[in-house]
């Protein structure tokens, strides 16, 4: 009876070994993915989606003043940019915060999770500010020669082609194909490890 006992015993601490072993390696996994946000990957070369959103979001903001000061605050095309940028700044709050700040509940227009809002609020942003640009070209004494706002203005546009070829969502896709077995999955639940969002 002893023997059993030690033998139960014995067997229920090298499962608890390894269900402690192999949630610690998926919550690292988890980690290590969603900091990917804020570093970026081995492959992205120093680049980060954090950092680049930051960059629309600073380029966008000047090009709104700008836009304001030539068009007045009261142009259609300002406020529509303005909206977005809110929203878009809302969106990157909540992401940034992981979750502590909360996307107001005026952007219920997009769904799903953070990040998926944010990459909505994105393209949002990326239209209405591609609007207004082309309305302070139609003011400009010359389209092609327009100063600051145009250093902005390609900046903006930059930032998105950097992160149209950042590596984070291969790395997200990577992580989800590893947990979604068994017992990954089963751990995950468990344990509350969280899911990592594609920005898609």
């Amino acid at each position: 009876v002893k023997e059993a006992v030690s033998v139960a015993g014995c067997f229920g601490w090298v499962v608890g070994w390894f269900v402690g072993v192999g949630v610690a390696k998926l919550r690292a996994k988890c980690d290590a993915v969603k900091d990917g946000f804020t570093t970026g990957g081995a492959a992205d070369g120093g680049y980060a989606l954090n950092e680049e959103l930051t960059t629309r979001l600073d380029t966008a903001a000047n090009i709104i003043t700008t836009a304001s000061n030539t068009l007045g605050a009261a142009s259609t095309e300002v406020q529509t940019a303005q909206a977005a940028l809110d929203s878009f700044f809302a969106c990157l709050g909540a992401v940034q915060s992981d979750g502590k700040i909360h996307a107001p509940d005026s952007l219920s227009v997009y769904t799903g999770g953070r990040m998926h809002m944010l990459y909505q609020s994105n393209e949002t942003l990326g239209t209405a500010i591609s609007q207004l640009y082309a309305k302070l070209q139609e003011q400009a004494a010359d389209p092609m020669k327009m100063g600051a706002v145009q250093g902005q203005y390609s900046q903006f546009n930059s930032a998105q082609t950097i992160i149209s070829n950042l590596h984070y969502n291969d790395a997200v896709q990577s992580y989800q194909k590893d947990v979604g077995g068994f017992p990954a999955s089963v751990l995950g639940k468990l344990f509350g490890i969280q899911e990592v969002e594609l920005f898609a």
